[in-house]
């Protein structure tokens, strides 16, 4: 009987380290999915902000470049306009061209 005793003594004692460790393991698993969490938290912020930042810098670059292209044009088109009202008209002289060149066909 003191040896039925105290097998269900051990085996009870069993059960409980068996559920402490139950607990433990428990408590480790979710410990370990809240820093899992929030090192994934941490990293997609770091992540986002570091993504912001080349879009921007993108951006910067692309509105300089298209300013760069624009202003270009426009100097472009200006000189050439300034080489056309440059340039002296000769009207009489291109009827006569015209005028001479529509005869031949004739």
């Amino acid at each position: 009987m003191a040896d039925e005793k105290d097998e269900l003594k051990m085996i009870n004692h069993l059960l409980d380290v068996e559920k402490e460790a139950n607990v433990l393991i428990s408590q480790a698993m979710e410990e370990a999915a809240k820093k899992t969490s929030e090192a994934r938290a941490k990293f997609n912020e770091e992540y986002k902000q570091k993504i912001d930042a080349i879009i921007e810098e993108l951006k910067n670059k692309y509105e300089a470049s298209v300013k760069e292209v624009s202003d270009d044009h426009a100097n472009q088109i200006q000189k050439f306009e300034k080489s056309l009202d440059a340039k002296e008209e000769h009207y009489g002289d291109f009827k006569q061209l015209l005028d001479r060149l529509l005869l031949e066909k004739n």
